[in-house]
C-alpha cells in the first residue's frame, strides 16, 4: 500500500509544475546597457539567452545568469526574477557588483559602442576560457585575472562607477513605472547593516575566538521603526553606531519620534513611504559627492528592492581620496531592510551541494549538517545521497568558519551570511579568513546560493587590508528535510 499513497504527492507535484509552466510569461531585462549574450535559466524551465537584455521569465520565478552557452557555464548569480535585473542587484558585496560591470564591459566585443553590451558566444564558451572563469574571484578583480582569460585590457573601477551611472539613467528613460511594488507605511520595519571595512579600508573581521565575551560584538547593527505620513517612530534595538569596525549598542529603552522632514534623503523608503513605493524609487545607482556638514562624502550608493522577497538592499562603498577627502575613504556598508513579519531565516540543517574551485581544479560533494556536525559524502551518479548514513566523514572542524551553526538554533540569518569571519584550525596559530555571501532568492529567501571565499589577509601599501582569495565554494541546498 505504501506506493499507492505517494501518488496524490506526485499528481499535486505535476500539478504544480503544470500551472507554473503554464502560468503567463514575462520579459525582463538584464542592464548594464543592455547585455546580449547571458545565458540564463529560470525556476520554471524557461532558458535562453539574452537579447539587448531581454529574457523570459514568470512570476515567482528564481533565475539564474551564467556567462557561457549553458547552465554549466560560470555562474555569474541566481536571484528573483522581475522585469529589470542590474549588476548591483545581483550580489551583496559593494565591490564585486563594481566588478561584475567591469568583467562586463572589458568582454564586451563592440567597446566603441557601449550602448549594448554585446558577448561572443564562440569566446565564452571556449573550455579554457571557462576554466579561467571558474577560478575568478570577483571580489577583487586585477590585470592578472584578465591574461589568464587571454583578455588584453581591464575596464578600471571608474570606467565602471560612471557606466553603471549611465545604465542608471537609461533604465529611468526608458522603464519608468507608477506601479506601487512596496507599501513601507505604518509597517514595523527592521534595518540591518553589516559593517565590511572601515573608513581607513580595515577588514571588518568578526573574531570566532571572542564570540563568547559578553563586550564582543560581530559588526552588525540592527534599528526597528515605523513611518507614518511625517513621522519615523524608532523602537529600542542594539542601533547602528559604529566606532571603526565595533559597533556601540544603543543603551536608549526609549521609543524615539522624529519628524520625517529632519532626515535629508531624497530616495528609499523614507521618500516614498506616504504614496506608496515604485520601482524606481527603490532601485538605483549614483554617486555622492558633497559636503555633509564639513565631512566630505565621495561614495558608491546602489540600492535595490526585491519585490518577491520584499527585501531592499543598499550598499555604499568609498571611493577614494580626492581634494575634499583627507582620509583613505575605503569603507564599505551594506544594509537589508524588510518588513518585520517578512523576517526569513535559512534553514541551514539538511543537504547541500558544494563546488570548490581553488588551483584551477572544480570538486563536487555533498555535505550533511545536523545537530552541530557537518559530515561529507561523495555524489552517486551526479547526485547527492539522501540516505544519511552515506555521510561518514565528519569535517566539522574544517567548517568551523560557519559560526551559525549550533545547538540553540537551526537557521541562520542574512546578517550572520555576510560577514568576515576570522577563525582557526589547531594545531595552526595563524589566523584563517572567510567572506560569507548569501543574496536571499525567492519569496522566503531560501532560494539564493551560498558563497565561502577562503582568503589569506595582507596589509596594501595604503594601510588598508586585502583580502587574497585561494579557494572559492558555492553550496546550494538540496534536501530540507532528513
Amino acid at each position: 500500500m505504501k506506493p499507492l499513497r505517494t501518488l496524490p504527492l506526485v499528481g499535486l507535484l505535476l500539478s504544480t509544475l503544470a500551472y507554473a509552466n503554464n502560468a503567463e510569461v514575462h520579459t525582463g531585462y538584464f542592464i548594464d546597457s543592455p547585455v546580449s549574450g547571458l545565458y540564463y535559466k529560470t525556476s520554471s524551465e524557461l532558458s535562453g539567452k539574452t537579447d539587448k537584455g531581454a529574457f523570459q521569465y514568470r512570476s515567482g520565478d528564481v533565475i539564474s545568469f551564467f556567462l557561457g552557452k549553458d547552465e554549466n557555464s560560470y555562474l555569474l548569480s541566481t536571484v528573483s526574477a522581475q522585469e529589470i535585473i542590474t549588476p548591483t542587484m545581483i550580489s551583496t558585496k559593494p565591490s564585486r557588483s563594481i566588478n561584475i560591470t567591469r568583467l562586463l564591459l572589458s568582454l564586451d566585443s563592440t567597446p566603441e559602442n557601449r550602448q549594448e553590451i554585446l558577448l561572443l558566444d564562440s569566446q565564452l564558451s571556449d573550455a579554457t576560457f571557462q576554466s579561467g572563469l571558474k577560478t575568478l574571484d570577483l571580489n577583487q578583480l586585477l590585470e592578472e585575472d584578465m591574461q589568464r582569460l587571454g583578455l588584453s585590457t581591464l575596464a578600471s573601477m571608474e570606467e565602471a562607477v560612471a557606466h553603471l551611472n549611465e545604465s542608471q539613467q537609461f533604465i529611468q528613460d526608458n522603464f519608468q513605472s507608477d506601479d506601487v511594488i512596496f507599501e513601507p507605511l505604518n509597517r514595523r520595519l527592521t534595518n540591518v547593516v553589516i559593517k565590511k571595512r572601515d573608513v581607513n579600508g580595515r577588514i571588518c573581521a568578526y573574531d570566532l575566538r571572542l564570540r563568547n565575551h559578553p563586550r564582543y560584538q560581530p559588526p552588525i547593527g540592527e534599528v526597528t521603526y515605523r513611518l507614518t505620513e511625517s513621522e519615523i517612530i524608532e523602537y529600542p534595538s542594539i542601533g547602528d553606531h559604529f566606532f571603526g569596525c565595533q559597533i556601540r549598542p544603543s543603551d536608549n529603552p526609549q521609543v524615539i519620534t522624529t519628524k520625517l522632514s529632519d532626515f535629508p534623503d531624497d530616495f528609499g523608503t523614507f521618500e516614498c513611504a506616504s504614496r506608496g513605493c515604485t520601482r524606481n524609487d527603490l532601485n538605483g545607482f549614483s554617486i555622492d559627492n558633497y559636503d555633509d556638514e564639513g565631512d566630505w562624502k565621495y561614495r558608491s550608493i546602489a540600492i535595490n528592492f526585491d519585490p518577491t522577497a520584499q527585501l531592499l538592499m543598499e550598499k555604499s562603498q568609498g571611493l577614494g581620496k580626492k581634494p575634499q577627502v583627507h582620509h583613505p575613504n575605503k569603507g564599505e556598508d551594506i544594509w537589508f531592510t524588510y518588513p518585520e513579519e517578512k523576517r526569513s531565516q535559512l534553514a541551514y540543517q539538511g543537504i547541500w551541494r558544494k563546488t570548490d574551485y581553488a588551483d584551477k581544479q572544480i570538486q563536487e560533494s555533498c555535505l550533511l549538517i545536523e545537530n552541530s556536525t557537518v559530515k561529507q559524502a561523495e555524489l552517486t551518479q551526479e547526485q547527492c545521497p539522501t540516505d544519511t548514513n552515506r555521510y561518514s566523514m565528519d569535517v566539522t572542524q574544517q567548517y568551523a568558519d560557519m559560526w551559525w551553526i549550533d545547538s540553540t538554533s537551526r537557521t541562520a540569518s542574512i546578517e550572520q551570511l555576510n560577514i568576515v569571519v576570522r577563525w582557526y584550525l589547531p594545531p595552526q596559530p595563524k589566523p584563517l579568513y572567510t567572506t560569507w555571501e548569501y543574496l536571499p532568492a525567492g519569496e522566503h529567501w531560501d532560494k539564493g546560493i551560498l558563497y565561502r571565499y577562503q582568503q589569506t589577509l595582507s596589509r596594501a601599501q595604503d594601510g588598508s587590508d586585502q583580502l587574497n582569495t585561494y579557494a572559492i565554494s558555492e553550496y546550494v541546498k538540496v534536501k530540507e528535510n532528513i
